[in-house]
């Protein structure tokens, strides 16, 4: 009985409330969404200014009402010599299901980059405010269980329980990245950040509590680019996260076929897996690189035990990336005397 399973996973989500508590959004595509990954990624990438789009919906079977997420990027390189200053913006939204656990942030980067010895190193750093509200109406209360009626709780029956304030609190990340051309076929990168730097403190009732402290969430990432031929490139990826007591790891990458010059299909899949219980999920992803835009589906396959209240249905994810071209020039200017 699909609303006994229901009632059990909520109830299992309550209890462990307090080791859930303020964690960050995150994309089964996270390299698509580079400033929720890491700050110093602020523009990491070759051209002028990058356009990203992101949305992600997921666990819809749970109770026909779906976890979404949205996000909108923009960043602009400056060159000063050898150097490059970069800024960029980051907006997102996040929606948590049937109960409307709504969380809206807006995020300015800044990041610093140069070339030392073949070598390149950034550094950035991250600023902005959040703003959560929720949506007490779609709750259900114990004072609301109704075993005799149709449903496991009756929303019609009065609660004791008062709505909760809106938040707005500011946020801090930083991060680091460094990468290296070892080979003409061979480029690794690796970064890390370190996110929610000033544990701001979330509570819709103001409670004075540590617990309501949001936890720093800290990340590595490894990835680059490997040219097994002249038409095949290799571009694995491998992320671990952790934030209080919740760990997660990714591993995967992608296969990407160098149809013609300008366009470049590829294929992909990865592995989600939190390192103190079992596997979450499996996605699956491909996608087309045309010139300047870079376009990516993924669908996540639940394989933990939620897959009893999911049916095995995970997340739909599409990300969308555009990269104007540079307009930093590559002549060599020699200063020299008229005559």
């Amino acid at each position: 009985n699909m609303k006994i399973i229901r009632f059990i996973f909520c109830f299992i989500m309550t209890l462990f409330t307090y080791e859930m508590v303020a964690q960050d959004i995150h994309f089964s595509q996270f390299y698509a969404s580079p400033l929720t990954l890491n700050p110093a990624q602020t523009g990491w990438y070759k051209g002028d200014i990058r356009i990203r789009g992101n949305y992600r919906t997921q666990w819809k079977a749970i109770d026909n009402k779906p976890y979404s997420t949205i996000g909108f990027g923009l960043e602009k390189q400056f060159h000063y010599f050898s150097n490059t200053y970069s800024f960029g913006i980051v907006a997102i939204n996040d929606e948590t299901g049937y109960v409307g656990l709504v969380s809206n942030k807006i995020l300015i980067s800044g990041a610093f980059s140069k070339k030392i010895n073949g070598h390149k190193l950034s550094g950035g750093i991250q600023t902005g405010i959040v703003y959560k509200s929720t949506n007490v109406i779609r709750y259900t209360f114990d004072d609301q269980f109704d075993i005799g009626g149709d449903n496991v709780f009756n929303p019609q029956l009065p609660t004791a329980e008062v709505p909760g304030e809106p938040i707005l609190y500011g946020i801090a990340n930083i991060g680091a990245m460094w990468s290296k051309r070892l080979s003409n076929t061979i480029e690794p990168e690796f970064g890390v950040s370190i996110y929610n730097l000033n544990t701001p403190r979330e509570s819709f009732y103001g409670l004075d509590l540590k617990e309501a402290d949001l936890p720093i969430r800290a990340a590595l990432y490894g990835g680059g680019k490997f040219s097994a031929t002249s038409k095949i490139n290799i571009n694995p990826h491998i992320l671990y996260m952790t934030q209080k007591k919740a760990a997660e790891f990714l591993i995967g990458g992608e296969v990407e076929y160098v149809f013609t010059k300008d366009i470049k299909p590829y294929i992909g899949t990865s592995i989600r897996y939190g390192l103190s219980r079992n596997f979450d999920a499996s996605s699956w992803i491909g996608g087309v690189q045309m010139k300047n835009l870079r376009m990516g589906i993924s669908y996540d396959i639940n394989i933990s035990t939620l897959q009893q209240a999911t049916n095995n249905r995970g997340a739909f994810e599409f990300s969308l990336i555009y990269i104007t071209p540079s307009v930093q020039s590559t002549f060599i200017k020699i200063p020299c005397d008229r005559l």
